[in-house]
């Protein structure tokens, strides 16, 4: 009978465990797995610098996966998007991501875009334990790419809004680095 209590026990462990996230799909122990998976990688990148390369593209992939909550706002929804449009379109432009908090703070007026459903099939669970620590960046780098592509319908916004900070950043001289 012990025995019998301990196996229902393991098995439904298995199932809490294996139950997907409502908002990317993982299967991570549902909602507070998946925010639980991403709290820890946030402080693996206070430890590596390979993991710190990507953080912000991470943070951006994740709250765009997780729109509801961490993009309630219309600026807080923006400033995801458009740093994830600025990481996977524009990584090179040195400083333009760093433009983005500023160009927020200003008079933007900006309408929240609606949540989409789908918001791409690689997730945070893809991306938690490479085989290799130096693949990391590139895990990051594919699962943001999956979720800029699922966000298609709002490309031409997120465009729009960077073309906007870019202008801000030109406007005041700013090389988009933080003080």
């Amino acid at each position: 009978m012990a025995e019998q209590t301990q196996d229902d026990d393991r098995a439904a462990v298995s199932d809490a465990a294996s139950m997907p996230c409502p908002s990317c799909g993982a299967r991570v122990g549902g909602r507070s797995g998946c925010q639980a998976l991403f709290e820890g990688l946030v402080a693996k990148a206070w430890e590596s610098p390979t993991r710190a390369s990507v953080h912000n593209l991470l943070v951006d992939a994740y709250a765009m996966q997780h729109s509801e909550e961490y993009g309630r706002s219309a600026k807080s929804y923006a400033a995801h998007l458009v740093g994830l449009c600025c990481g996977v379109e524009a990584s090179e432009e040195r400083g333009l991501y760093w433009a983005i908090a500023r160009w927020l703070d200003g008079p933007a007026r900006l309408t929240r875009p609606s949540d989409i459903p789908g918001r791409g099939g690689t997730t945070i669970a893809d991306v938690r334990e490479p085989a290799d620590e130096a693949d990391y960046p590139d895990l990051v780098r594919k699962w943001a790419r999956d979720v800029w592509a699922a966000y298609t319908s709002q490309h031409a916004t997120a465009r729009k809004w960077l073309a906007e900070v870019r202008t801000e950043m030109l406007r005041s001289g700013s090389k988009g680095h933080r003080r």
